[in-house]
């Protein structure tokens, strides 16, 4: 009997170093993520922050899933998504499981949510593709 257990492809970047600021870019959507015929992916968000405090709000992420074909979640459907843990003028990072048979294309929305006017975050997104061989 053949291998049946997970094949996890190496690290691919979805979002490289994408620089959200207040008063300037806040939001930055991905290209679409196709899961089709995989069982997952593991994404992995690295989130590297200003030397500014938190006022309120903080960066989100979501994963946005496709729909009907064409288009995709918005912010205002409220996606899956999370916080990022903040530290100021540190970095934070976060991998977490996507369900392949809970999507067949996805796309990652980041918002930066943060009162402070001059604060920033700089965030790279990358993901890790996973299947399940047929035994043989």
């Amino acid at each position: 009997m053949g291998d049946t257990g997970y094949k996890k492809a190496t690290w691919v970047t979805l979002q490289d170093a994408v620089t959200l600021t207040q008063g300037g870019t806040t939001e930055n959507l991905s290209v679409a993520l196709s899961l089709d015929v995989k069982s997952g992916c593991i994404l992995s968000v690295d989130a590297d922050y200003s030397n500014h405090a938190k006022a309120t709000g903080g960066l989100f992420v979501y994963v946005c899933g496709d729909i009907n074909g064409t288009d995709y979640e918005v912010e205002a459907d409220n996606p899956w998504g999370f916080e990022m843990v903040f530290t100021q003028n540190g970095t934070n990072r976060r991998p977490f499981l996507i369900d392949g048979s809970a999507y067949d294309d996805c796309k990652v929305l980041l918002d930066w949510d943060n009162s402070t006017g001059s604060s920033a975050v700089t965030v790279t997104t990358k993901y890790k593709l996973i299947t399940v061989p047929v035994a043989s």
